[in-house]
């Protein structure tokens, strides 16, 4: 599955990750993040807990992510935050459906289990353009229901990226635990903008 993603200033290649010997000198700065990428990433994939991809210009890995299937609890706030706009995005729902929607409990979502990007590529807006790229195929597959996209977003003291999924249009599901080095966050695939 691979597949080309436009960029201003790059031509990428996106590709399913095959060969997990190309992750040994992946750097993205972040040392834990290394040390799973390279010791304990093919475990996850092998055992069918995401899906990964390579992202290349020319031939050098610059990033990669994984994906795997999810769904999210909303609970009431989070329900009049979509409702009232003051979440990012308010979702696009036909009116007739408008009850049904925000009676439910769970909805379908895409979650973006790992996101790094090489050190040397951060700051030239590689990860905007994967999440806008992941949020439109999201958008148009066919093979299950998706709402939402969900990520753990890394933050700690040392690294948090927090504000980059912001940026990207996430929005915190629950408050910051301060036992846990992520943030559970969510963005709303269709969405009046």
């Amino acid at each position: 599955m691979d597949y080309c993603l436009e960029m201003t200033n790059y031509q990428l290649s996106i590709s399913l990750l095959q060969d997990f010997s190309v992750l040994k000198a992946f750097d993205c700065g972040i040392e834990a993040m290394n040390k799973f990428i390279r010791n304990d990433f093919q475990m996850s994939v092998e055992n069918h807990f995401c899906e990964a991809y390579c992202v290349y210009s020319d031939k050098e890995l610059i990033g990669l992510f994984a994906l795997s299937f999810d769904s999210i609890d909303l609970d009431n706030d989070d329900k009049e935050d979509l409702q009232s706009g003051f979440s990012t995005f308010i979702p696009d729902i036909d009116y007739n459906y408008e009850d049904t929607f925000y009676s439910k409990r769970r909805y379908p979502a895409l979650d973006i289990a790992y996101l790094a990007i090489q050190k040397n590529w951060r700051g030239k807006h590689i990860g905007t353009a994967i999440i806008s790229e992941i949020s439109n195929r999201a958008k148009n597959q066919r093979f299950a229901g998706c709402q939402f996209l969900t990520v753990e977003a890394y933050a700690t003291n040392d690294y948090s990226a927090v504000d980059f999924y912001i940026n990207c249009g996430f929005s915190p599901s629950e408050l910051k635990n301060p036992n846990k080095d992520t943030l559970r966050m969510f963005m709303t695939l269709y969405s009046k903008e």
